[in-house]
């Protein structure tokens, strides 16, 4: 069985043409996130770190809303505009992962996104309780 995963923070996309997150049993699977505001333009300022932030942070939010936490993700697909920014990116990525081992990871350089402002684009795959802690039922 599925569930969709959502929250304010994190709102569905318009139409529903995809989730942003789906759980199934302790797998969550979360959608591409990037550093859009919900409105249209962008959250923060800008820059690739700040953008990677964003991302990261929205990914958090889904997973706390599905009761894991940020040391439960064990695979990041990362879509880059600029891999010359890859040290900005993962000093970003080290403020989300302090815990070994750190997830598996992919990073692939993309000409552009829906939004030409966007510069980085994380999808995520998350096993709650990975890391042998228990998490709690979404309420």
């Amino acid at each position: 069985m599925l569930e969709r995963i959502t929250t304010a923070q994190v709102p569905e996309p318009p139409g529903n043409l995809f989730s942003n997150c789906l759980r199934a049993g302790n797998t969550l699977y979360i959608s591409g996130q990037h550093a859009g505001a919900p409105g249209g333009g962008l959250l923060g300022d800008g820059t690739m770190a700040d953008q990677t932030r964003q991302a990261l942070m929205k990914i958090a939010v889904l997973v706390d809303a599905a009761g894991g936490t940020m040391a439960d993700v064990v695979k990041l697909t990362i879509f880059a505009t600029d891999l010359s920014q890859r040290p900005a990116i993962s000093a970003v990525r080290r403020e989300f992962f302090t815990a070994e081992p750190a997830p598996c990871s992919t990073m692939v350089q993309v000409s552009g996104f829906v939004d030409p402002a966007l510069k980085i684009e994380i999808e995520a795959i998350a096993v709650l309780a990975s890391r042998g802690g228990e998490s709690s039922e979404r309420a």
